[in-house]
Formats: structure tokens, C-alpha cells, sequence
């Protein structure tokens, strides 16, 4: 079982997390909210991915504890849109994961309709069982209207990442 660390607003990490329990039929991927209440209790959780789709700043009184887990992560995923800067960051080992609606990011958009999505990977990307994802762009369906962009993204990039089928459908 894959331990999935998600700091956001509860509504965003709801909506991932009933996503990813649609497309997880394995069962194999945990989601976890970090938020200010929780990190505490779940600093010596040893995460395999950290998503981080709020404003850091927001927990700047947890600093040590959001570095203690993201210490251990295989994969931190970063929303650049929000957090330009985050300093813990630069000692990481971890493979970092950008995405965001600026060009700078390793996963951006390239266009969205009212029915789907372009997510555009614009550096390669190794998976969890080592296989190269290579720059492409890849079309999304949109089943849900509910569905934010960067929801979408993260979605995507968590299921990329742990090798489930092709998405074409979110």
C-alpha cells in the first residue's frame, strides 16, 4: 500500500481522493489530508508522494514537521501556481514534480474546454516502475463538471505515476 500525503483545502483533497478511489481498483493507494490539525500526528508517516496544492505559507509553524515528511518521498508534487519558492525543497532527493497553468512547470495545461483537458508533460518523468515518461501531450476526457484543472492534473499525475492504465478520463 502506497501512502499519498495531500495538503489542500478538504473540498480539493475530497475530490482527489473519490477520483482515485474510482480508478484504484487494487486498493493500493492511501490518501492522507496533512493540513495544520493533522500534521502533528502524521509527521513519522513515511510518504511515498506529497502533494502540495496550498500555500505553504500556511503552514510555516509546521515547518519542521512538513520536512520531516517530505524527507522520505519518493515524489513531492508541487503546484507552482501558488508556491513559486519553497526552500525545503532544495535539499530533497526526492524526484520534484511541477504543475501548474505556467509554462515553467513539468505538467501544465495547453488547453481546456468544457469537455476536456490537454495536460501537457513537458519533461520527462520516471514512474514508479521505472518506465520513462517521455514529453507529450495527452487528452483527458472531463466525466465530472465539478472537476477543477489543477484536480485534474494532480489526478493524473498521481495515476501516471503509479503506472495505472492510460487515462483518458477524469
Amino acid at each position: 500500500m502506497s501512502f499519498i500525503g495531500v495538503i489542500s483545502d478538504n473540498k480539493c483533497f475530497e475530490n482527489i481522493k473519490e477520483k482515485i478511489k474510482e480508478k484504484d481498483t487494487k486498493k493500493q493507494l492511501n490518501l492522507i489530508h496533512i493540513n495544520s490539525k493533522s500534521i502533528e500526528n502524521i509527521k513519522n508517516i513515511k510518504f511515498e508522494t506529497i502533494i502540495i496544492n496550498n500555500e505553504v505559507e500556511k503552514l510555516k509553524n509546521y515547518e519542521s514537521n512538513l520536512k520531516k515528511i517530505c524527507i522520505n518521498a519518493e515524489y513531492i508534487l508541487l503546484n507552482t501556481d501558488i508556491n513559486q519558492t519553497f526552500h525545503i525543497l532544495r535539499e530533497e532527493k526526492a524526484n520534484i514534480i511541477t504543475y501548474g497553468l505556467n509554462q515553467k512547470s513539468t505538467i501544465t495545461v495547453s488547453s481546456i474546454s468544457e469537455t476536456d483537458i490537454l495536460i501537457y508533460i513537458q519533461r520527462n518523468i520516471k514512474n514508479k516502475k521505472n518506465k520513462l515518461l517521455e514529453v507529450e501531450e495527452k487528452r483527458i476526457k472531463i466525466k465530472d463538471s465539478n472537476s477543477k484543472t489543477y484536480e485534474i492534473m494532480i489526478i493524473y499525475i498521481i495515476l501516471t505515476i503509479y503506472a495505472y492504465d492510460i487515462i483518458y478520463e477524469i
